[in-house]
Parts: C-alpha cells; structure tokens; sequence
C-alpha cells in the first residue's frame, strides 16, 4: 500500500467517525458519555483556576512584588523626565541654529542696529499676510522699521503697543519693494500676490531678467535700505506688444517657518512727498 493511499484511507475513516458522533449527537445517544466526562474536566478546569489564582494573589501580596511595582512606578516616571528633556534639548538645539545664523548676519551688516523677536502670532486670512512679534515701542520698535532674517528681507511694521508689534509681509498685496536684480542692475517695484508670492512689476522690454537671477532692494523711494535679497526670479512674463514685462519671484524667506525675526531699528525711512511735489511741472493755467 502506498503512502496515498495510507492517507486516503485515514481521511475517509475520520470523516466516517465524525459524521458518526455527529448522528450520534443529534440522536443524543451521546449524552450518558458526555455527562460522564463533564464532571473530571470541570474538577480540573477549577483545580487549574485556582492553582493559578492562587500563585497570582500570593504575588500580589508578596512584599518583594510591591516593591517591583513601586520601583517600576518610579522607572516609568524618570523615562517620562527623560523624554521631557529630550525634547527640550532639541527645541534649544533649534533656537540656538536660528540664533546663530541672525547673529552671524547681523555681524556681517555692522552698519545695522537690530532687535530680536519672536513670532508670536500669524494672520490667517487668506488674503492678508502680516505677522506678530514680541517686541513694541518698550523695546524701541517704532512703525515702518523693516525686519529681516539672515535670509532676507521679511516686511515691514505697521502697528506697534507697548509690548508687541503687527509686521507687514512682502508678499501682501499692499506691500511694494523696490527692487533690482543683482546681474543686469534692471530695476522694477516687488509686490505681493493674494495667496502669497511676489511678483516683479514695471520692468522695461530691454531689461536682462532670466529664471534664477537674485532679485534685492534697490533703496530708491527710502523705504527699505538697499541690498536686502527679496528672492529669485522664477518665471518671466514678456509680451512683444506691450511695453513692460514681467517676473514672478519665489521669496527667499519661508513664511510659514519663520519663528525668530530682526528688526533694523537705526533705519529711518524718509519721506520723499515733498520733494516730489516741488520739482512737478506747474499745471497749465
């Protein structure tokens, strides 16, 4: 006899045998034995229970399982500290990056006065951005100082308390840079978007503007002090039938990350109303 068919065999009695005490059941002819049976395996199934009912309330009551419990208590208590100050270490850790990037900038710009501040809130309009900080007039924060990052240039304040101030973004759509780009020298005016963004305006057709190229403040107006990076010129817009031409901008700062800014506070801007109302051609009589 083969190995199959020894197999075969086996399975055609097994399923004959449970079809058998299946009949058998249903018949409860099967009930006498499992009355008989029922009885040792309910004795052993309570010797079982308490067997480990009892070595599991000896433990509990053990003086030495106590302590375990007492000592385990106080090593979850110190992995909970530990994870604490884990976190802390890497939030410092950040600061100090950012800390030492301003203060590298700030020396590299000794002509500057600065003040630094933390963001300590954001416009959620979609249609404004303007950030808050933690610094006002106390502080010598006044309206219209710019603030930076080692990155480059993040707005201007518009309102100040005594304790903190509102900051403008470049990338409203009331803000307004002048701008040059860096290789050709062309200037234009940087403005915001809605949505955020930058786009550079009133560029002549002959300007020199490709993808790539650092676009910075020029100074002139004496709003902002020249040579603060805006950003880089990521698409040009020129149309051979019109007169300027245009360049959309991917800021140099990100917005969303910014958490420690500088406040320039030794730039004053100045107002150039009146001299351009002295040299406009006297109007026609």
């Amino acid at each position: 006899m083969t190995r199959l068919q020894a197999r075969t065999i086996f399975v055609a009695v097994l399923v004959a045998a449970i079809l058998a005490l299946f009949v058998l059941n249903q018949s409860g002819k099967l009930q006498f034995a499992k009355s008989v049976l029922q009885v040792p395996l309910t004795t052993l199934q309570r010797g079982i229970a308490g067997l480990t009912g009892g070595l599991f309330g000896s433990f509990q009551n053990n003086p030495d399982a106590a302590a375990l419990r007492q000592r385990n208590a106080e090593l979850e208590a110190q992995i909970a500290q530990l994870q604490k100050q884990v976190v802390d270490l890497q939030e410092n850790q950040a600061e100090l990056k950012l800390l030492s990037a301003l203060l590298d900038y700030a020396r590299s710009e000794p002509e500057n006065s600065y003040i630094g501040a933390s963001v300590i809130g954001r416009d959620t309009s979609p249609f404004l951005s303007y950030i808050m900080i933690d610094r006002g007039t106390d502080n010598g924060v006044a309206r219209d100082m710019p603030v930076i990052t080692d990155q480059g240039l993040v707005g201007t304040v518009v309102l100040t308390t005594c304790c903190a101030s509102t900051v403008r973004l470049i990338t409203d759509p009331d803000s307004a840079v002048n701008a040059r780009l860096q290789a050709s020298r062309d200037e234009g005016i940087a403005v915001g978007r809605f949505g955020g963004g930058l786009e550079l305006q009133f560029l002549s057709q002959q300007a020199q503007v490709r993808p790539g190229d650092l676009v910075l403040s020029s100074g002139l107006g004496a709003t902002f002090p020249p040579g603060l990076v805006l950003g880089s010129v990521s698409a040009v817009q020129r149309q051979d039938y019109e007169v300027q031409q245009k360049a959309s901008l991917t800021p140099a700062v990100d917005f969303n990350r910014l958490e420690i800014v500088l406040v320039i506070t030794n730039f004053k801007p100045v107002d150039l109303a009146p001299l351009l109302q002295a040299t406009a051609p006297a109007a026609a009589p």
